[in-house]
């Protein structure tokens, strides 16, 4: 078996693909993502196993000259045949990625709890948003990775450069509680520790999907962790979110 430019080669016939790519968490996991498949007329005869031993021993081999994190190997199965070799191999969930939608309606008037504020958001507010989720997510957030400021910022200018469907909640000068939206997701929602069950998380999201709404967006979307200890998935679900797609991590260490 032969490894070139990604493709897996048998005596010259390509029977698959290898790769592998990696990234530092904020939990202090190197994780090293294996990236591999079998041709669907060469499955069946052992290449599967072949090429995860294979990428195993390159991630080892770049680990081995690099301190950073904790290495560990990732692998993200898309088939019942991928998912029966990661576990013979000793890879286990780590943790779920759920994707939740909800039908929006119109809404109706949405107050804050006493002594929150809802001001409207500009790009002055980057530098808070950006710090509010590093404190938060940085802490609780399994596979959390923390960008650089200046790729958040890149990300907002893509993505979510309407500020008119993000919406901040302040006491004084403080940033307590923030839902960043744009017309197709929401990639962030947090509430600081020192503001949390006073039901701000609640409002905050009727708010901005008010605030969606008013700009017609008709369905609410986003991403969160089956696992997270916030308990996002029943606050969502208790706003009319459901989950449509649920995306299992799998993990195993060196």
């Amino acid at each position: 078996m032969d490894f070139s430019d990604g493709l897996v080669l048998v005596g010259g016939v390509e029977v698959g693909t290898a790769r592998m790519t990696w990234w530092d968490e904020a939990d202090g996991t190197r994780l090293y993502l294996l990236l591999g498949s079998v041709d669907a007329a060469h499955q069946g005869l052992g290449y599967g196993r072949q090429i995860l031993a294979w990428l195993e021993e390159r991630a080892r081999e770049h680990a081995a000259g690099d301190s950073v994190g904790t290495p560990m190997f990732g692998v993200n199965p898309e088939s019942e045949r991928d998912l029966a070799l990661a576990r013979a191999a000793g890879y286990r969930v780590a943790f779920t990625r759920v994707r939740m939608i909800a039908k929006l309606t119109e809404p109706r008037e949405v107050r804050l709890p006493e002594g929150f504020e809802v001001r409207p958001a500009s790009a002055g507010d980057h530098r808070a948003v950006f710090e509010a989720n590093a404190e938060v997510f940085a802490s609780n957030s399994l596979g959390y990775v923390q960008d650089s400021f200046e790729e958040f910022e890149q990300e907002i200018a893509d993505d979510y450069p309407d500020h008119r469907l993000w919406t901040l909640a302040w006491v004084g000068d403080k940033l307590a509680g923030w839902v960043v939206s744009g017309q197709d997701d929401t990639p962030w929602v947090g509430v600081r520790p020192a503001y949390r069950r006073r039901g701000l998380a609640s409002a905050l999201l009727r708010a901005n999907h008010a605030q969606l709404w008013a700009h017609g967006v008709q369905t609410a979307s986003l991403w969160t962790l089956a696992e997270n200890p916030t308990g996002s998935v029943a606050l969502y679900e208790s706003l009319g979110y459901r989950v449509v797609e649920r995306q299992p991590r799998y993990r195993r260490r060196f």
